[in-house]
């Protein structure tokens, strides 16, 4: 095993940890603009109030998705004893929740596509029924390309630690 002499220090925060801290605050906007637009809209257009609320109970669960992954993926739970090199469990952390920001961010594009799509094309009625069946479909045809993404992030990771000096023989299996 190599001396720490070696090895980089490291910033204070995980990658992980920036990423997901900038999805809450992500979130935590268009939970506020989704609030106000459904307020307004109870007070001018009654009729279409629902469609500013659908994303509230969507939005407040990525929200609570979104602090867990900021929690888990602070360096002060990820370095344990005081490491101020990379070890597997933060560049793991960093890969996962790198993955998981970008499936959340993924979805949420498809989802206001098939929307857009499904009102521009069809009566009110069935817009949720139809932009859930595109999402779904969507979904589906490109589930198997998920993993090859993940893979592709990986090596994006381990190549910039590399680039920035970062010891990270062990961790690439």
């Amino acid at each position: 095993m190599q001396s720490s002499s070696h090895k980089t220090i490291l910033p204070v925060e995980s990658d992980a940890h920036v990423g997901a801290r900038r999805f809450r605050n992500g979130v935590r906007l268009l939970l506020v603009l989704s609030l106000i637009s459904t307020v307004v809209t109870l007070l001018f257009a009654r009729q279409v109030a629902y469609l500013a609320a659908i994303p509230l109970p969507f939005l407040t669960a990525i929200l609570a998705g979104a602090n867990y992954l900021e929690f888990r993926s602070r360096a002060s739970i990820l370095r344990e004893g005081g490491a101020d090199y990379l070890q597997k469990t933060e560049l793991d952390a960093d890969l996962e929740t790198a993955g998981i920001l970008f499936v959340l961010k993924l979805l949420g594009v498809l989802a206001m596509g098939t929307f857009v799509i499904a009102a521009a094309a069809l009566d009110w009625q069935l817009v949720g029924v139809v932009a859930a069946a595109m999402l779904l479909l969507i979904v589906l045809i490109n589930l198997p390309y998920l993993p090859l993404l993940f893979d592709e992030a990986r090596r994006d990771e381990l190549r910039r630690l590399r680039a920035a000096g970062h010891d990270v023989d062990g961790l690439d299996g």
